[in-house]
């Protein structure tokens, strides 16, 4: 499982060599524990719960995970459990240092064991747990 965190752009390494970006990313689902503003129409509330993401061959899929509650008549609680819920996905196209998602682009920077997705707007570190 890997985690978001914040890093800073001096913490960027090289992205050469190896096997390519797509493949990298492609390869695990990851956990968003920081997230700044929104992708798209995708608002991701990383205090409400887990905020997962999974990157496929040409699709980023979120996801979070909820409480659920149930509760009986009397208003006693009967049990609570935890549920991964679908929050959208979006088509996205890597090209060298770049990943565009819902007509957003980040450029992309691998520090030692992590992925950083950043613009003006956004910066969503993905780690390894």
């Amino acid at each position: 499982m890997f985690l978001f965190s914040a890093c800073s752009s001096e913490e960027n390494a090289d992205n050469s060599g190896g096997i390519d970006l797509k493949t990298k990313i492609s390869a695990h689902e990851w956990a968003i524990s920081k997230a700044y503003q929104r992708v798209g129409n995708l608002t991701l509330d990383v205090d409400a719960g887990t905020v997962y993401c999974q990157f496929t061959a040409d699709s980023v899929y979120f996801s979070e995970e909820k409480t659920v509650t149930e509760i009986d008549e009397e208003g006693k609680i009967l049990q609570t459990s935890t549920e991964i819920v679908p929050h959208g996905h979006y088509a996205y196209i890597i090209k060298e240092n770049k990943i565009l998602i819902d007509n957003q682009t980040f450029t992309i920077s691998t520090p030692t064991g992590t992925f950083v997705l950043e613009n003006e707007d956004w910066k969503i570190v993905l780690v390894a747990k």
